[in-house]
């Protein structure tokens, strides 16, 4: 997959599957990272870095689908609603929905990163966090 071409599926992806929210600090980091990697050459980084972002497309499309699986019905949602609030509250059967369905994955521990990948880790996780 071509590097244009993948990075116009995650920006489509971030649109049909994740909130507002996230979607905004997603198309920022996505947008910034591809254009740092623009002028790399060396086939090896950039072999790694499409294949980290594939990776990233399918965990962004696997939970997005099952999400809207579960909103279809057409799985069974392994917390119904009717059992945790009453019908008066759709605010709190969203907020226990999105507890449930989540994006990403953990880092292992003995991942070696540099001082600037920390870095923008940590400003995406302030980013993330601040309301």
């Amino acid at each position: 997959m071509a590097a244009l071409q993948l990075y116009r599926t995650i920006r489509k992806s971030h649109r049909k599957f994740l909130p507002p929210k996230l979607r905004k600090l997603g198309d920022v980091y996505v947008r910034s990272e591809f254009k740092q990697h623009k002028s790399v050459t060396e086939e090896k980084q950039l072999t790694q870095f499409m294949a980290a972002w594939q990776e990233y497309l399918a965990q962004i499309q696997s939970t997005g689908r099952k999400e809207q699986i579960i909103q279809s019905g057409t799985l069974d949602d392994p917390f119904p609603s009717n059992l945790l609030h009453d019908d008066k509250n759709p605010l709190a059967e969203q907020e226990e929905r999105a507890k449930r369905i989540s994006f990403g994955k953990d880092l292992p521990s003995s991942l070696d990163l540099s001082a600037e990948q920390l870095e923008q880790l940590e400003k995406l996780k302030k980013e993330a966090t601040d309301k």
